[in-house]
Protein backbone atom coordinates (compact mmCIF):
# COMPACT_ATOMS: atom_id res chain seq x y z
CA UNK A 1 0.00 0.00 0.00
CA UNK A 2 1.51 3.82 -1.11
CA UNK A 3 2.64 5.58 1.93
CA UNK A 4 0.91 8.31 0.86
CA UNK A 5 -2.70 6.76 1.71
CA UNK A 6 -3.68 7.42 5.38
CA UNK A 7 -5.61 4.19 7.04
CA UNK A 8 -8.57 4.53 8.85
CA UNK A 9 -9.62 1.65 10.96
CA UNK A 10 -12.46 -0.83 10.36
CA UNK A 11 -12.96 1.37 6.87
CA UNK A 12 -14.65 -0.26 4.01
CA UNK A 13 -12.54 1.54 1.75
CA UNK A 14 -8.87 0.32 3.26
CA UNK A 15 -10.67 -3.20 3.40
CA UNK A 16 -11.64 -2.92 -0.48
CA UNK A 17 -7.91 -1.76 -0.99
CA UNK A 18 -6.21 -4.30 1.13
CA UNK A 19 -7.86 -7.54 -0.62
CA UNK A 20 -7.20 -5.82 -4.27
CA UNK A 21 -3.19 -5.04 -3.71
CA UNK A 22 -2.93 -8.65 -1.71
CA UNK A 23 -4.19 -10.12 -4.66
CA UNK A 24 -2.22 -8.37 -6.93
CA UNK A 25 1.01 -8.49 -4.66
CA UNK A 26 0.90 -12.25 -4.18
CA UNK A 27 -0.28 -13.67 -7.00
CA UNK A 28 3.37 -14.61 -8.55
CA UNK A 29 6.58 -14.71 -6.93
CA UNK A 30 8.32 -11.24 -4.60
CA UNK A 31 10.09 -9.02 -6.91
CA UNK A 32 9.22 -10.39 -10.27
CA UNK A 33 7.60 -8.80 -12.61
CA UNK A 34 3.68 -8.74 -13.88
CA UNK A 35 0.62 -7.40 -15.75
CA UNK A 36 -2.78 -6.54 -14.63
CA UNK A 37 -5.53 -7.25 -16.72
CA UNK A 38 -9.50 -6.36 -16.02
CA UNK A 39 -12.04 -5.50 -17.56
CA UNK A 40 -14.66 -1.97 -17.35
CA UNK A 41 -16.49 -2.79 -14.31
CA UNK A 42 -13.23 -4.59 -12.28
CA UNK A 43 -11.28 -1.55 -13.43
CA UNK A 44 -13.90 0.75 -11.79
CA UNK A 45 -13.84 -0.86 -8.33
CA UNK A 46 -10.03 -0.64 -8.12
CA UNK A 47 -9.42 3.35 -9.33
CA UNK A 48 -12.18 3.81 -6.89
CA UNK A 49 -10.09 3.16 -3.56
CA UNK A 50 -6.43 2.89 -5.76
CA UNK A 51 -4.30 5.29 -7.59
CA UNK A 52 -2.30 4.07 -10.27
CA UNK A 53 0.84 4.61 -9.18
CA UNK A 54 -0.26 2.26 -5.94
CA UNK A 55 -0.91 -0.50 -8.05
CA UNK A 56 2.37 -0.07 -10.24
CA UNK A 57 3.80 0.00 -6.75
CA UNK A 58 3.55 -3.82 -6.86
CA UNK A 59 5.90 -5.02 -9.58
CA UNK A 60 3.44 -4.36 -12.34
CA UNK A 61 4.52 -3.00 -15.49
CA UNK A 62 1.22 -2.27 -17.03
CA UNK A 63 -2.31 -2.00 -16.02
CA UNK A 64 -4.11 -2.96 -19.46
CA UNK A 65 -8.14 -3.11 -20.20
CA UNK A 66 -9.36 -6.75 -21.56
CA UNK A 67 -11.39 -5.79 -24.04
CA UNK A 68 -8.63 -3.54 -26.09
CA UNK A 69 -6.23 -4.95 -28.22
CA UNK A 70 -3.27 -5.61 -25.78
CA UNK A 71 0.32 -5.87 -26.27
CA UNK A 72 1.89 -9.57 -25.27
CA UNK A 73 4.13 -10.04 -22.77
CA UNK A 74 4.86 -13.76 -22.89
CA UNK A 75 7.83 -13.76 -20.33
CA UNK A 76 5.37 -12.34 -17.58
CA UNK A 77 2.84 -13.49 -15.78
CA UNK A 78 -0.58 -12.07 -15.99
CA UNK A 79 -2.93 -10.93 -12.91
CA UNK A 80 -6.60 -10.53 -14.11
CA UNK A 81 -9.11 -8.81 -12.05
CA UNK A 82 -12.30 -9.84 -13.56
CA UNK A 83 -16.35 -9.91 -13.28
CA UNK A 84 -17.58 -13.31 -13.26
CA UNK A 85 -19.18 -13.31 -16.00
CA UNK A 86 -19.48 -15.44 -19.70
CA UNK A 87 -17.85 -12.68 -21.83
CA UNK A 88 -14.66 -12.25 -19.22
CA UNK A 89 -14.04 -16.01 -19.59
CA UNK A 90 -13.94 -16.19 -23.44
CA UNK A 91 -11.22 -13.30 -23.90
CA UNK A 92 -9.14 -15.27 -20.77
CA UNK A 93 -9.62 -18.31 -22.86
CA UNK A 94 -8.48 -16.49 -25.86
CA UNK A 95 -5.37 -15.01 -24.59
CA UNK A 96 -4.04 -18.64 -24.43
CA UNK A 97 -5.52 -19.64 -28.25
CA UNK A 98 -4.77 -23.50 -28.97
CA UNK A 99 -5.04 -24.77 -32.66
CA UNK A 100 -8.12 -27.01 -32.83
CA UNK A 101 -7.04 -29.28 -35.47
CA UNK A 102 -3.30 -29.69 -33.93
CA UNK A 103 -3.77 -28.53 -30.36
CA UNK A 104 -0.95 -26.70 -30.87
CA UNK A 105 -0.45 -23.66 -28.86
CA UNK A 106 -0.97 -20.96 -31.15
CA UNK A 107 -1.19 -18.13 -29.18
CA UNK A 108 -0.19 -16.71 -25.64
CA UNK A 109 -0.27 -13.37 -24.47
CA UNK A 110 0.84 -14.28 -20.80
CA UNK A 111 3.37 -16.78 -19.69
CA UNK A 112 0.88 -17.80 -16.99
CA UNK A 113 -2.60 -15.93 -15.52
CA UNK A 114 -3.93 -15.94 -12.21
CA UNK A 115 -7.43 -15.33 -12.26
CA UNK A 116 -9.17 -13.04 -9.58
CA UNK A 117 -12.73 -12.35 -9.91
CA UNK A 118 -14.99 -9.86 -8.43
CA UNK A 119 -17.76 -11.91 -7.15
CA UNK A 120 -18.94 -16.04 -7.08
CA UNK A 121 -17.74 -17.57 -9.77
CA UNK A 122 -20.62 -20.35 -11.54
CA UNK A 123 -19.58 -23.95 -11.47
CA UNK A 124 -20.72 -23.47 -15.39
CA UNK A 125 -18.15 -20.83 -16.31
CA UNK A 126 -15.38 -22.86 -13.51
CA UNK A 127 -16.13 -25.71 -15.68
CA UNK A 128 -15.82 -23.90 -18.99
CA UNK A 129 -12.52 -22.64 -17.37
CA UNK A 130 -11.27 -26.25 -16.35
CA UNK A 131 -12.35 -27.50 -19.69
CA UNK A 132 -10.37 -25.19 -21.76
CA UNK A 133 -7.41 -25.16 -23.45
CA UNK A 134 -6.10 -22.23 -21.55
CA UNK A 135 -6.64 -24.49 -18.47
CA UNK A 136 -3.07 -25.39 -18.36
CA UNK A 137 -1.44 -21.99 -18.54
CA UNK A 138 -4.25 -20.66 -15.33
CA UNK A 139 -1.94 -21.17 -12.00
CA UNK A 140 -5.19 -19.79 -9.56
CA UNK A 141 -8.40 -18.63 -9.19
CA UNK A 142 -9.64 -16.88 -6.52
CA UNK A 143 -12.81 -14.59 -5.73
CA UNK A 144 -12.53 -11.67 -3.70
CA UNK A 145 -15.59 -10.37 -3.14
CA UNK A 146 -15.31 -6.45 -3.96
CA UNK A 147 -18.79 -5.96 -5.85
CA UNK A 148 -19.18 -2.35 -3.42
CA UNK A 149 -18.77 1.06 -3.65
CA UNK A 150 -16.97 2.21 -0.84
CA UNK A 151 -18.22 5.78 -0.87
CA UNK A 152 -16.75 6.53 3.03
CA UNK A 153 -15.43 4.72 4.84
CA UNK A 154 -18.29 3.64 7.07
CA UNK A 155 -20.95 4.05 4.24
CA UNK A 156 -21.07 2.10 0.84
CA UNK A 157 -23.51 1.89 -2.17
CA UNK A 158 -25.06 -1.26 -3.60
CA UNK A 159 -26.85 0.19 -6.42
CA UNK A 160 -27.61 -2.75 -8.29
CA UNK A 161 -29.30 -0.10 -11.70
CA UNK A 162 -29.51 3.42 -12.44
CA UNK A 163 -33.27 3.13 -11.45
CA UNK A 164 -33.37 1.11 -8.66
CA UNK A 165 -36.57 2.83 -6.79
CA UNK A 166 -38.41 2.44 -9.97
CA UNK A 167 -36.99 -0.96 -10.34
CA UNK A 168 -38.07 -2.43 -6.76
CA UNK A 169 -40.99 -0.19 -6.14
CA UNK A 170 -42.78 0.53 -9.44
CA UNK A 171 -45.70 -1.82 -9.75
CA UNK A 172 -44.75 -1.97 -14.21
CA UNK A 173 -41.41 -3.04 -13.26
CA UNK A 174 -42.14 -6.38 -12.03
CA UNK A 175 -39.80 -7.95 -14.71
CA UNK A 176 -36.86 -5.95 -12.99
CA UNK A 177 -37.30 -6.80 -9.51
CA UNK A 178 -36.16 -10.06 -9.46
CA UNK A 179 -32.82 -8.86 -11.29
CA UNK A 180 -32.03 -5.46 -9.04
CA UNK A 181 -32.57 -7.72 -5.58
CA UNK A 182 -30.45 -10.13 -6.76
CA UNK A 183 -27.59 -7.53 -7.44
CA UNK A 184 -27.71 -5.74 -4.47
CA UNK A 185 -27.50 -8.98 -2.47
CA UNK A 186 -24.41 -10.04 -4.18
CA UNK A 187 -22.71 -6.43 -3.47
CA UNK A 188 -24.04 -7.02 0.06
CA UNK A 189 -22.77 -10.43 0.31
CA UNK A 190 -19.35 -8.66 -0.58
CA UNK A 191 -19.41 -6.03 1.99
CA UNK A 192 -20.24 -8.87 4.65
CA UNK A 193 -16.95 -11.05 3.27
CA UNK A 194 -14.62 -8.23 3.50
CA UNK A 195 -15.89 -7.35 6.97
CA UNK A 196 -15.16 -11.11 8.01
CA UNK A 197 -18.31 -11.30 10.13
CA UNK A 198 -21.37 -14.33 10.18
CA UNK A 199 -24.02 -12.15 10.49
CA UNK A 200 -27.64 -12.75 12.08
CA UNK A 201 -29.91 -11.01 9.04
CA UNK A 202 -32.67 -9.55 10.61
CA UNK A 203 -35.04 -7.63 8.35
CA UNK A 204 -38.00 -4.42 8.71
CA UNK A 205 -41.42 -5.62 7.16
CA UNK A 206 -44.17 -3.10 6.47
CA UNK A 207 -47.62 -2.92 8.44
CA UNK A 208 -49.54 -2.66 5.52
CA UNK A 209 -47.72 -5.15 3.19
CA UNK A 210 -48.38 -7.57 0.74
CA UNK A 211 -47.05 -11.18 -0.33
CA UNK A 212 -43.79 -10.73 -2.19
CA UNK A 213 -41.13 -13.49 -3.88
CA UNK A 214 -38.38 -11.91 -5.22
CA UNK A 215 -37.19 -15.38 -6.33
CA UNK A 216 -39.94 -16.41 -8.12
CA UNK A 217 -41.13 -13.46 -10.40
CA UNK A 218 -44.75 -15.62 -11.17
CA UNK A 219 -45.77 -15.42 -7.51
CA UNK A 220 -45.31 -11.48 -7.38
CA UNK A 221 -48.69 -10.35 -6.00
CA UNK A 222 -47.43 -7.37 -3.91
CA UNK A 223 -49.30 -4.88 -5.33
CA UNK A 224 -52.59 -5.83 -5.39
CA UNK A 225 -53.92 -2.49 -3.83
CA UNK A 226 -52.41 0.86 -3.76
CA UNK A 227 -51.63 0.92 -0.38
CA UNK A 228 -50.06 -2.19 -0.19
CA UNK A 229 -46.21 -2.27 0.15
CA UNK A 230 -44.12 -5.08 -1.18
CA UNK A 231 -41.69 -6.68 1.04
CA UNK A 232 -38.39 -5.70 -0.18
CA UNK A 233 -36.51 -6.20 3.38
CA UNK A 234 -37.84 -9.39 3.78
CA UNK A 235 -37.38 -10.44 -0.01
CA UNK A 236 -33.78 -9.03 0.48
CA UNK A 237 -33.07 -10.58 3.47
CA UNK A 238 -33.85 -13.99 2.14
CA UNK A 239 -31.49 -14.06 -0.56
CA UNK A 240 -28.79 -12.67 1.75
CA UNK A 241 -29.02 -15.73 3.68
CA UNK A 242 -29.11 -18.23 0.80
CA UNK A 243 -26.17 -16.23 -0.49
CA UNK A 244 -24.44 -16.70 2.57
CA UNK A 245 -25.38 -20.17 2.74
CA UNK A 246 -23.71 -21.38 -0.92
CA UNK A 247 -20.85 -19.32 0.47
CA UNK A 248 -20.37 -21.06 3.42
CA UNK A 249 -20.86 -24.51 1.64
CA UNK A 250 -18.62 -23.36 -0.78
CA UNK A 251 -15.52 -22.49 1.92
CA UNK A 252 -16.09 -25.74 4.06
CA UNK A 253 -15.90 -27.86 0.34
CA UNK A 254 -12.06 -26.18 0.30
CA UNK A 255 -11.09 -26.98 3.23
CA UNK A 256 -10.73 -23.25 4.45
CA UNK A 257 -11.24 -23.40 7.85
CA UNK A 258 -10.00 -19.64 8.24
CA UNK A 259 -13.59 -18.72 6.77
CA UNK A 260 -16.04 -21.33 8.45
CA UNK A 261 -19.03 -19.60 10.18
CA UNK A 262 -17.72 -20.97 13.55
CA UNK A 263 -14.52 -19.31 13.12
CA UNK A 264 -16.15 -15.66 11.98
CA UNK A 265 -17.25 -12.97 14.13
CA UNK A 266 -21.03 -12.82 15.04
CA UNK A 267 -23.08 -10.22 13.95
CA UNK A 268 -26.40 -8.34 13.30
CA UNK A 269 -27.15 -6.99 10.22
CA UNK A 270 -30.56 -5.30 9.54
CA UNK A 271 -32.32 -5.05 6.45
CA UNK A 272 -34.19 -1.76 5.70
CA UNK A 273 -36.06 -0.08 2.95
CA UNK A 274 -37.11 2.89 2.23
CA UNK A 275 -41.24 2.48 3.19
CA UNK A 276 -39.53 2.55 6.67
CA UNK A 277 -38.80 6.23 6.60
CA UNK A 278 -40.60 8.12 3.27
CA UNK A 279 -40.01 11.63 4.55
CA UNK A 280 -35.62 12.00 4.79
CA UNK A 281 -35.43 12.11 0.68
CA UNK A 282 -37.86 15.13 0.72
CA UNK A 283 -35.81 16.83 3.51
CA UNK A 284 -32.92 19.02 3.25
CA UNK A 285 -29.83 18.59 4.99
CA UNK A 286 -27.97 21.77 6.75
CA UNK A 287 -24.32 20.18 6.30
CA UNK A 288 -20.81 21.26 4.50
CA UNK A 289 -21.33 18.00 2.43
CA UNK A 290 -25.01 18.89 1.50
CA UNK A 291 -24.18 22.29 1.00
CA UNK A 292 -21.15 21.92 -1.27
CA UNK A 293 -23.05 18.95 -3.20
CA UNK A 294 -25.43 21.62 -4.09
CA UNK A 295 -23.13 24.47 -4.82
CA UNK A 296 -20.31 22.84 -6.68
CA UNK A 297 -20.64 20.74 -9.84
CA UNK A 298 -18.52 17.97 -8.77
CA UNK A 299 -16.79 15.38 -11.51
CA UNK A 300 -17.31 12.10 -10.14
CA UNK A 301 -19.15 13.41 -6.79
CA UNK A 302 -15.89 13.75 -5.41
CA UNK A 303 -13.94 16.22 -7.20
CA UNK A 304 -13.65 19.95 -7.94
CA UNK A 305 -11.95 21.94 -10.75
CA UNK A 306 -10.97 25.39 -10.63
CA UNK A 307 -9.02 28.23 -12.30
CA UNK A 308 -5.96 29.26 -10.55
CA UNK A 309 -4.43 32.80 -10.86
CA UNK A 310 -0.52 33.10 -10.71
CA UNK A 311 1.38 35.59 -9.97
CA UNK A 312 2.39 36.47 -12.95
CA UNK A 313 -1.48 36.94 -14.49
CA UNK A 314 -1.79 33.68 -16.05
CA UNK A 315 -4.61 31.02 -15.16
CA UNK A 316 -4.22 27.37 -15.16
CA UNK A 317 -6.94 24.76 -14.30
CA UNK A 318 -6.44 22.81 -10.64
CA UNK A 319 -8.65 19.95 -9.26
CA UNK A 320 -9.48 19.20 -5.62
CA UNK A 321 -10.78 15.82 -4.69
CA UNK A 322 -12.86 15.62 -1.19
CA UNK A 323 -11.47 12.27 -0.43
CA UNK A 324 -11.29 11.43 3.25
CA UNK A 325 -7.85 9.64 2.54
CA UNK A 326 -6.52 13.16 1.26
CA UNK A 327 -8.47 16.39 2.57
CA UNK A 328 -8.26 15.34 6.60
CA UNK A 329 -10.49 18.84 6.07
CA UNK A 330 -13.00 17.73 4.40
CA UNK A 331 -12.94 14.17 6.59
CA UNK A 332 -13.46 16.09 9.92
CA UNK A 333 -16.49 19.02 8.65
CA UNK A 334 -17.91 16.99 5.89
CA UNK A 335 -20.78 15.88 8.27
CA UNK A 336 -20.89 19.51 10.66
CA UNK A 337 -23.55 21.89 10.44
CA UNK A 338 -22.95 24.83 8.38
CA UNK A 339 -22.87 27.56 10.85
CA UNK A 340 -20.19 25.28 12.75
CA UNK A 341 -17.93 24.57 9.58
CA UNK A 342 -17.94 28.61 9.06
CA UNK A 343 -16.66 29.28 12.42
CA UNK A 344 -14.31 26.59 12.45
CA UNK A 345 -12.96 27.24 9.27
CA UNK A 346 -12.50 31.07 9.83
CA UNK A 347 -10.91 30.14 13.00
CA UNK A 348 -8.61 27.89 10.94
CA UNK A 349 -7.58 30.45 8.47
CA UNK A 350 -6.86 32.81 11.36
CA UNK A 351 -4.71 30.50 12.88
CA UNK A 352 -2.86 30.17 9.64
CA UNK A 353 -2.17 33.61 9.09
CA UNK A 354 -0.56 33.92 12.55
CA UNK A 355 1.77 30.52 12.18
CA UNK A 356 2.73 32.32 8.65
CA UNK A 357 4.74 35.60 8.61
CA UNK A 358 4.65 35.25 5.12
CA UNK A 359 0.91 34.87 4.83
CA UNK A 360 0.28 37.77 7.00
CA UNK A 361 2.58 40.12 4.38
CA UNK A 362 0.63 39.07 1.61
CA UNK A 363 -2.88 39.95 3.00
CA UNK A 364 -1.39 43.55 4.22
CA UNK A 365 -0.39 44.17 1.22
Amino acid sequence: MSGSESVTPGSLIDLLRQRIIGAISTATAPGKWRVVVADRPALKIVSSVLQMHSVLEQNVVTIQLITRNRQPYPDMDAVYILVPCADSISRVIDDFRVDSRTGELQHRKYARAHLFFTGALSDTLLAHLRSSPAARYIKAVAELYIEYNPIESRVFLTTPSEQPFYALYSPHALNLVSRDLDAAADRLLSVIVSLGIRPYIRYYRPLSSAPYEALEPSLMSGYGTATACPRIAESMAALIQQKLNDYYSHESNTNNSTKRPETLTPSVVIVLDRSVDLYSPLLHEFTYQALVHDLIDLDGGNTYTYTLESTDGQSQSAEAELSEQKDPIWKQLRHWNISEVSQTLADKFEKLLKDNFGMQAAKQV
